[in-house]
């Protein structure tokens, strides 16, 4: 079942931490998760949902809305990342002979492995997705697309579903991989400077390119306005009830934006999942290295809340080149003064901890600034970024009772 998918949905399995304790509320914006957020407007808070060919991991956000998440992809490589990425269940299996009983779930959705429904093995999964969904239950699709999807009507779905609905999404609104994607492929209508331009952006400004996409792409669908695409696949909706809206069916997005109880621990928080917690552009998106870390350039910032604190821990682990022969140097700052000063001579995740001046907690009015700096950093092997360290479990603890 091959299929000319966007990147962001036929990108194979990542580092990426897309677990649902991470998202920000901003990334709604981002166009890889166009198909994501239609999905999560429409799934009832506290259903039951299965993921098939579950491997992009690109339903975790669904945590948030407090749903039972079930993934299932052919690959366990791709079960054990969604796994990984918060959801409740996953299996490796064959799709077109699920592992579950009849009417398991409220929900069925897919995004990488359905094109058109039109072969034998195709078909088997049809009716699987059928099976597992419950009387009243909908399954939603985001199905390949290509100048075949002119033509496509509900009725070839009706096989399966007695109600369907479907909307083609033709939009000129792609990532800036999917753009010199499209231009290596000799897509028309793609001006050459343009496209060099894009081929030249850096990491941190093709993610402010997809974002300006996704923004500008949530706005035109809100208008319900019709636009010259430059790429093209079908969302689908179908259920043997009838169908509420295609779109916001269950629309609340209150959870993306909730910070209470978010990186909670014993006497403290982990900042790594506080919602609060501002990362500056030093840093890079949370990954699975393991353990899920986020990746640091020669500096970095952490601005964070606590009434008052007495120790901060944190692991980190050298990302240079060189190591023994070119040591790293660090500096830990809070509040602009220094919490520690060191050299890193090898490889391997070390623990910190250390306490917090008793002063600033009377001076800061609650409000901190951690600062890391190292003295260099090297090149990423896959993009152009400069990374020095990784820095995960950073926690801030307060007195114990």
């Amino acid at each position: 079942m091959t299929a000319n998918f966007p990147s962001y949905l036929r990108r194979p399995v990542t580092d990426e931490l897309l677990d649902a304790r991470y998202f920000k509320a901003l990334d709604r914006f981002d166009i890889r998760f166009a198909a994501t957020m239609w999905v999560y407007d429409n799934v009832r808070a506290g259903a039951e949902v299965l993921h098939v060919g579950c491997g992009s991991s690109l339903l975790a956000l669904l945590k948030r809305k407090g749903v039972t998440l079930t993934g299932a992809d052919t690959s366990s490589e791709a079960a054990h990342a969604a796994r990984r990425n918060g959801y409740d269940f996953t299996f490796q299996t064959t799709l077109s002979a699920l592992p579950f009983a009849d009417q398991s779930f409220d929900y069925v959705v897919s995004f990488d492995v359905l094109s058109l429904g039109s072969n034998d093995e195709e078909k088997s999964l049809w009716w699987e997705m059928k099976r597992v969904l419950r009387t009243k239950g909908v399954t939603m699709h985001c199905l390949a697309g290509d100048e075949a999807c002119r033509g496509i009507d509900e009725a070839r779905f009706r096989e399966w579903f007695p109600q369907v609905e479907i909307e083609s999404r033709s939009s000129p609104f792609i990532s800036a991989a999917d753009l010199v994607d499209q231009a290596e492929a000799s897509a028309g209508g793609l001006d050459p400077d343009f496209v060099e331009y894009v081929r030249g952006l850096s990491f941190k400004e093709r993610r402010a390119f997809d974002l300006a996409m996704g923004y500008a792409s949530a706005k035109v669908s809100e208008m319900d306005a019709t636009l010259t695409p430059l790429s093209r696949h079908i969302f689908l909706k179908a259920s043997a009830a009838p169908l509420g809206p295609f779109h916001n069916e269950h629309r609340d997005r209150r959870a993306l934006f909730a910070t209470n109880g978010a990186g909670q621990i014993d006497h403290g928080l982990c900042l790594d999942r506080n919602r609060n917690a501002v990362f500056d552009d030093g840093w890079f998106e949370p990954a699975w290295l393991p353990p899920a870390a986020r990746r640091m350039g020669r500096r970095g910032r952490i601005r964070f809340h606590a009434d008052e604190f007495e120790r901060i821990d944190l692991d980190l682990t050298a990302l240079v080149a060189d190591l023994p022969e070119k040591p790293l140097g660090l500096e830990l700052l809070l509040n602009g003064r220094r919490l520690a000063h060191f050299t890193l001579y090898k490889y391997g995740w070390l623990h910190l901890s250390m306490p917090g001046p008793p002063a600033l907690n009377a001076k800061s009015m609650g409000e901190f600034e951690l600062e890391l700096r190292a003295d260099r950093a090297t090149a990423a092997p896959s993009d152009d970024r400069e990374l020095s360290i990784a820095v995960c479990n950073i926690e801030v603890s307060g007195r114990k009772s």
